[in-house]
Order: C-alpha cells, then structure tokens, then sequence
C-alpha cells in the first residue's frame, strides 16, 4: 500500500544565530521551506521530479503568499479593498475576473498578466500605485514568476466539487483562422492584422477554469446563430453551417472557435456552449460546466459579438 509522508524541510539555524535573521527570506519566510509529499513507493530516485517550493498554481500560491502574507490585511470580517486572501474560495471570489479600482484592469484576467492588477500590483507598475505588499520588500522573482505563469496559464482553480467549473473568460480577435498561440507565457493574444470588413473573419477563444474533457468534442456541440439586422421585427437568424467554422482545443482548458468568411450582413452572432440538449462540456473530473454561473452544474453559456 502506497503511503504519502508530508516532510517540511526548514533550515535550521544555530543558537548563536537565533533572532538574527539569517536563514530567512526578506519576508521573514525561511529559506529553504518547502513541503515535499513522498511516496514510499516513489521518492524521486526513479526519476520523477518531487515538486517543492513555491509553484504557479493556486494551492501553491495561496499556501505560499496569500495565507502567510497577504491575508494579514486581506483577511478577516473586514478585508482591505473588499479582497479577502485567506482561502482558496475567498481568493477566487475575491480575484478572478473582478474589477480593479483601476477600471483599465481585472483583478485577475485570466490569460494576461499584465491586464492583471494583482500582476501589476506585486511588480510595482505605476499604473497599480503603491506596491505589494504593503510596507515589505517585494516578493522574491520566482515568486511574481509563479504568480504571472498562474495568469498567463488561464488562472486555474483547484478542481473540487464546491468549486463550479465555468468559462473564466472569452477574448475576440479579427484575424484569420490560424490557430493563436497561447501556451507557455505569451504576454498576450494577439490577431492577425486583417480586418472585419474585408475579410469576414473572427476568431474567438474561451477560458475554463478548471482542466476540462475535451474528448470527442465536436463543432456540432456549439450553436451560432447569426442575425443579419438590428431592429427585433426584421431580424432573420440562422444556424452558421460547419463551412463558416472550425474548432480548435488549444489545451484542456482553452478553446478556439474560428469563424470564417462570414457575411458583411451579419450583425449579430449567438454562441451557446453547454446546452444540454446537444451535449454538455465535463471536467476531466467528471463535473459538468456550470454555463449559466448560478453555482451549480449545468446551464446553457451564452456569448453574444454584435459586429
């Protein structure tokens, strides 16, 4: 039986040291802390890499900076900002996709780092004000590192029945279908330099928040509607037909609808993914996506592009 043994490895400092510091980061963190899980059956030794130290998820983030640094002033009954950092949960409601007081930003958006003011906020952007946190020295580089790759990688969650799996965020491009490059730490996504009118052509990209099962997905399982005039009497919709789309799965949270040639007429477009009558989107964990984001599985999500 596999049995995993939590080691929190801490530098230990000699008496003759004791209060001076040594051994700790500008934070008042030591040095070398970490926690390490092993397996019996897996040490390391075969070659597997035992992750350790601080990395660009959310446990990790939260156990590292939110919960030990942030969550003295972004915590309790009364959290400075309205951003309460001391869970898991309170940092999702409080971050992701949340308007800054800068209106220019989200809190954090997933995907882009540096339309994220909590990015800005830890860096010292000018445009975030005073930097964070407040009254310390900055974070260490690979800890604004793991903090940037999160965002850049879609700011996922930890897949967990109480955490709704939802569409985070959707971004348009006019450009043509080729596939837009988001992995890795692309500052941001960027269109090919076409234009609407001249070449039909849209490219629209959704965000999940959670790992998602992609497996057998087929554009059959979206509907676009398109509408062709702007007053409610005289509209006259339509299904776009598979030769006006493709769909591509960037990686098993992003996907990219890639809408083509489309009529100068259109005015309107509809997509709707989720619909439980064609079929509904699952994590890799078998929850079903929460489209509409009432808190619970199920429910159409619906994204409307007037052109």
């Amino acid at each position: 039986m596999k049995a995993a043994v939590i080691i929190i490895s801490i530098l230990l400092i000699s008496a003759c040291e004791s209060g001076s510091g040594s051994g700790l980061t500008e934070q008042g963190r030591p040095i070398e802390e970490s926690i390490v899980v092993v397996d019996e059956e897996n040490d390391g030794s075969n070659g597997d890499v035992v992750e350790s130290g601080i990395q660009p998820h959310l446990s990790s983030i939260q156990e590292h900076v939110f919960t030990p640094l942030c969550s003295t002033c972004h915590g309790g009954a009364n959290p400075a900002a309205g951003q309460n950092l001391s869970s898991i949960e309170s940092s999702i409601a409080s971050l992701i996709n949340i308007d800054a007081s800068n209106p220019r930003f989200k809190r954090v958006l997933p995907g882009s780092a540096l339309k994220s003011y909590l990015y800005l906020k830890i860096t010292g952007d000018v445009q975030a004000g005073t930097r964070m946190p407040l009254g310390q020295p900055a974070l260490p580089e690979e800890t604004i590192n793991a903090i940037k790759t999160w965002i850049q990688q879609g700011a996922l969650v930890p897949q967990n029945k109480y955490i709704p799996a939802i569409v985070s965020r959707v971004s348009q491009h006019e450009g043509n279908d080729q596939v837009v490059a988001l992995q890795g730490n692309t500052e941001e996504v960027s269109s090919v330099d076409y234009k609407w009118q001249k070449e039909g052509n849209l490219v629209v990209v959704f965000w999940f928040n959670q790992t998602m099962n992609f497996d057998g997905l087929t554009l059959e399982q979206l509907l676009v509607t398109a509408t062709d005039a702007e007053e409610i009497t005289a509209r006259n919709s339509w299904f776009l037909g598979s030769e006006n789309m493709s769909l591509n799965i960037i990686n098993d949270h992003v996907l990219q609808l890639n809408l083509s040639q489309l009529s100068s007429d259109i005015t309107r477009l509809n997509i709707q993914l989720n619909n439980s009558k064609i079929s509904t989107l699952v994590t890799q964990l078998g929850q079903t996506l929460d489209g509409d984001k009432d808190g619970n599985s199920g429910g159409v999500f619906t994204y409307e592009i007037t052109l």
